[in-house]
């Protein structure tokens, strides 16, 4: 994978998770009509188009659906894991530490040649 593919990954990665916060952030202690009319969810649309934009250019540059896919569950998952346990102070069990760390290392394995 290009540097620049990689790099614009990584954007489109970090866009829909911090997206997928704001989402979060957005619905908390509220309704469902105002969580829509709220500045986070706003900013979560506008989070998930750019990501449509920047998966579109990887793909179209030639990135391969197998890697990218597996490179944005591995990041989107430590993105998210982090932002529920620092921002949203969620629990996390030793069941589901575990089951991370398997799950990460399932897509290293499966990306193995």
């Amino acid at each position: 994978m290009k540097l620049l593919q990689l790099s614009l990954l990584i954007v489109a990665v970090v866009s829909v998770a911090v997206a997928d916060v704001f989402l979060k952030r957005a619905t908390l202690n509220t309704t469902f009509l105002k969580a829509l009319t709220s500045p986070w969810m706003a900013g979560a649309v506008l989070l998930y188009l750019f990501q449509i934009f920047f998966f579109t250019y990887v793909f179209v540059s030639g990135g391969e659906l197998s890697l990218v896919g597996s490179l944005q569950t591995v990041l989107y998952a430590v993105i998210i894991l982090g932002a529920s346990v620092l921002l949203f102070n969620e629990k996390l069990t030793i069941l589901q530490a575990a089951g991370f760390i398997l799950a990460i290392g399932g897509v290293i394995l499966i990306n193995i040649e």
